[in-house]
């Protein structure tokens, strides 16, 4: 198993391989290259954007009234985000209703199979539709 590109086992020796192993220097000198080509491009761009154009001024100005508040501008949040919980019922309009009648939310099982227990709500391994 576990022929696939995908796969973890794979990718693990992969990075090994770069990292440490034959093709080390290789990756080495490509990632020099294409260091060198990112750190030449930020260099010629900066001269580009270093004088402002005369639209971009105006819309810099954010003090003036009818500016949009962000979210996430100059009041950093030191509160972190609530999370919210996947766990647990998730209360259907099927369950509101039965609980509203004063019935049980989820009504109790009292089929058996052969064994004498509790029959399981799923038939397991066995294809829903016809073949």
């Amino acid at each position: 198993m576990a022929k696939s590109t995908r796969s973890k086992v794979k990718r693990s020796f992969r990075a090994k391989k770069r990292d440490e192993g034959v093709y080390a220097a290789t990756e080495a000198a490509r990632l020099q290259r294409l260091n060198s080509k990112l750190t030449a491009k930020v260099h010629d761009g900066d001269e580009e954007s270093a004088e402002p154009v005369e639209g971009d001024a105006a819309q810099d100005d954010s003090t003036a009234p009818d500016a949009m508040e962000l979210d996430d501008s100059e009041k950093p949040s030191t509160t972190k985000p609530l999370r919210v919980s996947t766990h647990g019922p998730r209360n259907s309009r099927r369950e509101e209703w039965r609980r509203s009648k004063g019935m049980t939310p989820v009504p109790k099982s009292t089929r058996m199979n052969r064994q004498g227990l509790p029959a399981a709500r799923r038939k397991s391994g066995r294809p829903s539709r016809r073949r």
